[in-house]
């Protein structure tokens, strides 16, 4: 393994050039993302340089568009181990938990249960919270062990029932670092209820390799501008998930996957420069690059 060229890595991060009353700028907003190479600002430039342009036209910025968002879901779909179909584009992850919340929350009834955890950030709880709360249905909460500040995994067993219909936790948490054995807590999950199992990986996918089928998600959610990308949220939902359950759109949305859970023009620069942040990852990461 050669050693990593720190120097030559910094240069590919323009902000890390910026001064402040002398000093080199340190930038310490974790909740704020990762900073922005160059390569996906100049995505994200050329695109609204040449393309700037809305979708499903027959003039070329159009299909130039229509391209950009194709190669969004194939590359968001690449990073997740999905489907580009079973791949839904959104402002934020939080909105999207928010989004689908929504959907499933209609299929809830008055004796059904939903599981969060009090480790996660609340952008996977409030949502099934307010599900919850809208069917009547009742929720169960995971504790955390005071010693480790680990999930605690009896806590999360006696929460399954037979009713348990939504089950909700972390890869790994934002406050304290700690890392879920997702893939246990879902097979558990599998193997007692029918519930929908939903991952937060916002703060896991930057630092780990991601694999729906390997963790056995139904749904997962994590956030390009952490991982050397744009402002946007990324949702993947298993296919007959998206395609059963009721999404609110308007009228004119197309009804096939996964544009019927992209109502609305969508922001095609940030598209850009994701695909821009996952195929530069990809060289990266093969030898010799």
């Amino acid at each position: 393994m050669t050693a990593l060229d720190l120097e030559s890595v910094r240069a590919r991060f323009p902000a890390l050039s910026r001064t402040l009353d002398g000093g080199p700028a340190v930038f310490a907003d974790a909740p704020g993302g990762t900073q922005v190479p160059d390569g996906v600002i100049e995505a994200m430039s050329a695109y609204l340089r040449t393309s700037n342009a809305n979708t499903h036209g027959a003039f070329v910025t159009s299909q130039e568009t229509d391209a950009v968002i194709a190669e969004a879901h194939r590359a968001a779909a690449d990073l997740v181990g999905a489907d580009a179909d079973e791949v839904v584009f959104g402002p934020n992850a939080t909105s999207l938990l928010f989004q689908i919340s929504r959907s499933i929350g209609r299929t809830l009834g008055r004796d059904d249960e939903v599981v969060v955890t009090r480790l996660d950030h609340d952008a996977n709880i409030r949502p099934w919270l307010m599900a919850a709360e809208d069917a009547g249905a009742t929720v169960r909460w995971v504790d955390v062990r005071d010693e480790d500040v680990t999930l605690d995994v009896a806590s999360f067993e006696a929460a399954l029932t037979d009713r348990t219909k939504v089950v909700a936790f972390t890869l790994a948490s934002n406050a304290v670092g700690t890392v879920t054995p997702a893939t246990e807590l879902a097979r558990l999950v599998h193997a007692r209820t029918n519930a929908v199992v939903a991952i937060d990986a916002v703060h896991a996918a930057q630092h780990r390799r991601i694999d729906v089928a390997e963790l056995g998600a139904d749904v997962l959610v994590c956030s390009p501008y952490k991982i050397f990308g744009p402002h946007l949220g990324v949702l993947f939902g298993r296919r007959d998930l998206l395609r059963t359950l009721r999404a609110y759109k308007v009228r004119p949305a197309r009804e096939e996957l996964p544009y019927r859970w992209e109502t609305g023009t969508q922001n095609h620069e940030a598209f850009a420069g994701f695909v821009a942040a996952v195929d530069r990852g990809r060289l990266q990461a093969e030898p010799g690059l």
